[in-house]
């Protein structure tokens, strides 16, 4: 078994060695994109995210290479469980994960894209392809053509990889990948399609290498230290990592500049109609250069502007270069200066006139800031004198009726419906209801009486 699948693995290498000028091409692609600064993104899901890791990083390469792996559809180490390889194959076939994925980048027609897949039936990896195309990307797809021929599409209009793709790379893997039949076993083993992909991944590399050393910008290889020293590994690390931080930084320094990338990629596929096809949907806005116009703008009076002579044609041309938009519904910001010119003088009768200052407020009464009253003790029946209280014969007062003062018995009054009326001791109110001693003094004290040879206070 072992000499059998070594012989098949040979045919692979035949396989490949028949692409020669299509891995050239591809390679040609490729160095082009790297001279101009830009990069070669690269994807696989599933197990096919090993000819992205065959390509960046890893001993023999160099920095241009974008590696885009989604752990969702290639972390499925666990096999079951948490990250496990149902979810994995599930999330490989859901519509609109492609364009997701491809919206943290910003990508322009100089880059190029490969991706990898075996059956290349798989409906993320065709709408990646799907996606680049629309964005006027070169695209390379390695794939098994027996396999993927033998397979059904998961896209409703059955198109595979192969239909987005400007190049095609085959590996040579037989229909259902596995190569070697065995006496007893009911299904072959030992695949193949990772043989022919590494062959062609490692194939189009050393091409591309030999492309930009010609051209002048040999690449800064990854190299182990037994053949470079370790110092000198260290310091080629470094420069291809920094190198490659710099041409990935390119791909978020613009991002939502353009115009919007779909957030559905195929939206309308198998319906003979794709809305979201156009070219022009990634190019960014053009800019208009207004500073002469404002600067222009400002030095010179509304008024003038609007009277200024010249044919409509003359003016429209105007309008343009200062960038004014026709749609009412877009409003510029008026000129601060031209604004307060344009505004008349208010008149002197509108001005506001000033706001007299109140009077001062009357201190209150010292009764009325005192400390809460007293509480009332119980209302007892008595016979009042009609000297007292002519009004009525018969009234109802609070024994303490005495001790209380003149706020406490006009609240009472108040409440019990009877007419305030004068103290006992000759108190009196005046208009605003304050009592005062008759006879005394009109501060609102009481005059302290002698009784047993000292003075007391009747409160």
């Amino acid at each position: 078994m072992i000499a059998d699948y070594l012989d098949l693995c040979r045919g692979l290498i035949d396989t490949v060695s028949a692409q020669e000028n299509a891995i050239a091409k591809a390679a040609g692609l490729f160095s082009e994109t790297i001279l101009a600064g830009r990069m070669v993104h690269l994807f696989g899901s599933g197990h096919s995210r090993i000819l992205v890791e065959e390509m960046w990083p890893r001993y023999g390469s160099f920095p241009g290479f974008n590696p885009i792996v989604e752990l969702s559809l290639s972390f499925h180490n666990q096999v079951v469980g948490a990250n496990g390889q149902r979810q994995a194959m599930f999330l490989e076939n859901v519509h609109g994960l492609a364009g997701r994925i491809l919206r943290n980048f910003e990508t322009t027609p100089q880059d190029c894209a490969l991706i990898a897949s075996s059956s290349g039936c798989n409906l993320v990896p065709i709408e990646m392809a799907e996606e680049f195309k629309r964005r006027g990307i070169k695209v390379v797809a390695i794939l098994s053509k027996a396999h993927s021929e033998a397979s059904r599409s998961q896209r409703r209009d059955g198109r595979k990889l192969q239909d987005f793709a400007d190049i095609i790379l085959d590996t040579g893997a037989p229909v259902g990948d596995a190569m070697i039949e065995i006496p007893g076993l009911e299904t072959p083993v030992g695949p193949g399609s990772t043989i022919g992909g590494c062959l062609l991944i490692n194939a189009i590399k050393v091409e591309v290498a030999a492309l930009l050393t010609e051209a002048g910008h040999p690449p800064t290889v990854l190299t182990a230290p037994v053949l470079v020293g370790r110092d000198r590994s260290e310091d080629l690390f470094d420069r291809a990592y920094d190198e490659h931080g710099r041409r990935l930084s390119k791909l978020y320094a613009t991002l939502g500049e353009a115009a919007p990338v779909s957030r559905e990629v195929g939206r309308s596929e198998g319906r003979g109609l794709n809305r979201t096809n156009r070219t022009d949907r990634f190019e960014p806005a053009p800019r208009i250069d207004r500073s002469d116009s404002v600067s222009r703008e400002r030095r010179e009076p509304r008024e003038s502007r609007s009277n200024r002579g010249g044919s409509d044609e003359s003016r429209s041309r105007l309008d343009v270069e200062r960038g004014r938009s026709d749609d009412r519904s877009i409003r510029r910001t008026p000129d601060v200066e031209s604004v307060r010119e344009a505004r008349p003088a208010r008149d002197a009768r509108e001005a506001r006139p000033a706001r007299e200052p109140r009077e001062a407020r009357p201190e209150r009464d010292a009764r009325e800031i005192e400390e809460p009253r007293r509480q009332a003790e119980p209302v007892v029946r008595q016979e009042v004198p009609p000297s007292i209280a002519p009004q009525s014969q018969e009234v109802l007062k609070p024994s303490n009726w005495d001790r209380m003062d003149d706020i406490e018995r006009r609240m009472w009054s108040r409440e019990n419906g009877q007419a305030p009326s004068a103290p006992s001791g000759g108190r009196s109110t005046d208009s605003r209801g304050r009592g005062s001693e008759t006879g005394g003094s009109s501060d609102g004290q009481r005059r302290p009486e002698r009784r047993g040879g000292r003075e007391t206070s009747r409160r």
